[in-house]
C-alpha cells in the first residue's frame, strides 16, 4: 500500500478534518453550509472511480495494512537481524496474518539490509520420511531455481548451498535471512537439513538467521526436541518462540481503520484514499471508518467469542471493513452512517462466527 503524502490533501479535506476534531461531525446542518465537492484536487472524476472499482486492492484483496501487529514484529525481527541471532518463531492460530507478517518482513528487510539476501520459503511436508534433498529443494523453489528439480540429493544440496553463497557475494554482504512459513510442516529431519547448510555456509563467513511464523503445534515439536535431546535444532531455530497476535484492542483497531481513512491511496498520485474511493460524498462530509471502532470492535469481539474474545485473526477483520466499503459504494451520500446492523451484516460476511467455532 502506498501512503498518502499530506501535501495531496486537499484543502476541503484539510477543514473536513479540523471541524470534526473540533466536534462536529458529518451529518450536522452546518456542513451543509460547506463546499465541499468530489474529487476534490485529484484531478480523477467520480466515472473514471466507477472503471477503476474492479482493479481497486479492496476489491482485488492485494493490499496490506502495517497495523501495530505488523511493526511490533518487524521491529523486534530487525533487532535480531543487526544482533545476527540464529532463529526466532512467531505462532499463532489460522488466519491470525502470519502469512502476510511473513511476506512484509521480508519486503521490509530487502528494503532496510540491502547487502543481506533474504529468502522466504512457504514449507511442505516431506514427500518422503527423512529425505536429505526435501530441505535444499525448499531452498532451491523459493528461489524459483531451475535446479530445483534435480533428483540427487547431493545435487539439490550442493546447488543449495553454492546458490546462496553466489547470491550474498552478489549483494557484497555477510548475512543469509531465511523466513519460512508454516514452519510446523518441517520434520526435525528437515531441521537437521538446513542446519548442515547453515553449518556450510559459516565455513564461507556467512552467518544464517532463520525467522520463522508457525502454527501452535509448533510448541508440541519443540517440546519432543527437548525430550529427545536435539538441543542444538531449538538452539539454532526455536530457542525464542513468540505468540503472534495480531490485533487485540480497540486502540490497535482505531489505529488500523486510520490507514483506511487516511493513509491508503489508491490510484497512486489521486490523493483517494480507500475510505474517500468508496465513499466519497460521506467522506467530503467527515465520514471516517476511525469513529466506528468501538461498535467495529464490539461486534467483531463477540463473533469471536469462541475463540476468547478478543483475539480477532486479521483476515476477518480486513474482510469486514472491506464487506462494509463495498456495501457503502453504492449507497453513498452526504450522510451516510454505518449502522450497527451494517456492521454486524459485515461481520457475518466474513464469517469469523463460524471460524473456528
Amino acid at each position: 500500500m502506498s501512503a498518502k503524502s499530506k501535501s495531496n490533501q486537499s484543502i476541503e479535506t484539510r477543514n473536513t478534518q479540523e471541524l470534526a476534531s473540533a466536534g462536529v461531525f458529518f451529518g450536522k446542518s452546518s456542513f451543509e453550509e460547506i463546499n465541499l465537492t468530489f474529487p476534490f484536487e485529484s484531478g480523477y472524476t467520480l466515472a473514471q472511480r466507477d472503471e477503476l472499482l474492479m482493479s481497486h486492492p479492496i476489491r482485488q484483496r492485494t493490499y496490506t495494512i502495517p497495523t501495530i501487529a505488523l511493526e511490533r514484529t518487524y521491529d523486534l525481527i530487525r533487532d535480531r537481524v543487526w544482533s545476527r541471532r540464529t532463529g526466532v518463531c512467531f505462532y499463532g492460530t489460522s488466519r491470525v496474518g502470519k502469512t502476510v507478517a511473513a511476506e512484509y518482513v521480508e519486503d521490509r528487510l530487502k528494503e532496510e539490509f540491502e547487502t543481506t539476501f533474504v529468502s522466504r520459503l512457504s514449507a511442505r511436508e516431506a514427500p518422503r520420511p527423512k529425505s536429505n534433498g526435501h530441505m535444499p529443494r525448499l531452498l532451491l523453489d523459493a528461489r524459483k531455481h531451475i535446479l530445483a528439480g534435480r533428483q540427487k540429493d547431493e545435487d539439490l544440496y550442493r546447488n543449495a548451498v553454492t546458490d546462496t553463497i553466489m547470491e550474498v557475494r552478489r549483494l557484497k554482504g555477510a548475512l543469509f535471512v531465511l523466513i519460512v512459513d508454516e514452519m510446523q510442516l518441517l520434520s526435525s529431519h528437515d531441521l537437521q537439513q538446513l542446519l548442515v547448510i547453515q553449518n556450510a555456509l559459516a565455513m564461507e563467513k556467512i552467518r544464517s538467521v532463520t525467522v520463522s511464523f508457525a502454527q501452535p503445534e509448533i510448541m508440541e515439536r519443540r517440546t519432543a526436541m527437548k525430550a529427545t535431546h536435539q538441543m542444538q535444532l531449538i538452539a539454532r531455530f526455536l530457542s525464542e518462540p513468540i505468540a503472534y497476535e495480531a490485533c487485540t484492542t480497540v486502540e490497535e483497531l482505531k489505529v488500523i481503520l486510520e490507514v483506511y481513512d487516511v493513509s491508503s491511496e489508491y490510484p497512486i498520485n489521486s490523493g483517494w484514499s480507500y475510505t474517500c474511493f468508496f465513499l466519497p460524498q460521506a467522506f467530503s462530509r467527515g465520514f471516517r471508518l476511525a469513529s466506528y471502532a468501538p461498535p467495529i470492535w464490539q461486534a467483531v469481539c463477540d463473533a469471536a467469542i469462541h475463540m476468547g474474545g478478543d483475539r480477532v485473526p486479521m483476515e476477518h477483520l480486513s474482510m469486514t471493513i472491506e464487506h462494509i466499503l463495498l456495501a457503502g459504494y453504492s449507497n453513498d451520500s452526504p450522510n451516510y452512517i454505518l449502522s450497527k446492523i451494517d456492521i454486524e451484516l459485515a461481520v457475518q460476511a466474513s464469517n469469523l462466527e463460524m471460524f473456528g467455532a
